[in-house]
């Protein structure tokens, strides 16, 4: 049986489980009631934004410290004071110039000025339209890592407020050192566009049985990607589901 085959087995609370597991969830969710979902999404996209070339892992060396920065200051009344914000946070990161550009780009664009005031619902009615729209203000390909990373962002904020009816099928997986290590540990060609093509595959075919999205299973891969087949086992015991992990283990070289 194929990973597809594997992955459908696996119920759509468990899929969400998965998602609350992730660094960008876990460190960040205490914020949405505290800056309101405006905001928050602003905040969400400038970090997923400059969620690259980081100090150590994402979840000790990135997530966490924005977290602890935050908690220290007072809720930012527009883009523009979130930026000065966070201008020193990224000054002490690696590639800071280049942080500090993306920051400004994004923070003083119009696109955060539409989404600081924007409601839920009207962001999941035109969530592939923000897509290409944030692509475009950042200057970059709408399938390029960042891009798709920060609207995975941005979708993890929506799945925060209760909202799941937004496509993010069109949207690929965000190709990163550990969705091209999983890959290439199934047998599949590691060339970026061969990954999302494999993985959007994949999920069309999961999706015709279980209604996730990109999220659910950038998420899984993201956290499974660079584990040993034990861990992978224990992973998936821990969720109630050994025998899946067994199995997953099993296809993998």
């Amino acid at each position: 049986m194929g990973i597809e085959g594997l992955l459908v087995q696996i119920p759509i609370e468990v899929w969400d489980r998965i998602v609350e597991e992730e660094p960008e969830w876990r460190y960040m969710h205490r914020f949405l009631e505290k800056y309101g979902f405006g905001r928050f999404a602003v905040l969400m996209v400038a970090a997923g934004l400059n969620d690259f070339q980081l100090k150590g892992k994402a979840e000790i060396a990135y997530w966490p410290k924005l977290r602890d920065l935050l908690e220290r200051k007072e809720v930012p009344a527009s883009p523009q004071e979130m930026e000065d914000m966070l201008k020193g946070f990224y000054t002490k990161e690696r590639l800071a110039d280049l942080k500090l550009k993306r920051l400004n780009r994004f923070l003083s664009s119009e696109l955060a000025d539409k989404l600081w005031i924007a409601e839920p619902k009207e962001v999941v009615e035109n969530f592939i339209g923000i897509w290409y729209e944030l692509a475009a203000t950042m200057r970059q390909n709408r399938d390029a890592k960042t891009i798709a990373f920060a609207m995975k962002c941005l979708g993890i904020s929506l799945l925060m407020t209760g909202e799941s009816n937004f496509s993010f099928e069109k949207i690929p997986i965000p190709v990163d050192y550990r969705v091209k290590e999983f890959t290439k540990r199934l047998g599949v060609s590691i060339d970026d566009e061969e990954v999302r093509r494999f993985w959007s595959q994949v999920l069309e075919g999961i999706r015709s049985r279980v209604e996730i999205n990109m999220i659910h299973l950038d998420s899984l891969i993201w956290q499974i990607g660079v584990l040993s087949k034990t861990e992978i086992v224990d992973y998936f015991a821990k969720l109630g589901l050994r025998e899946v992990g067994e199995k997953i283990a099993e296809v993998m070289r």
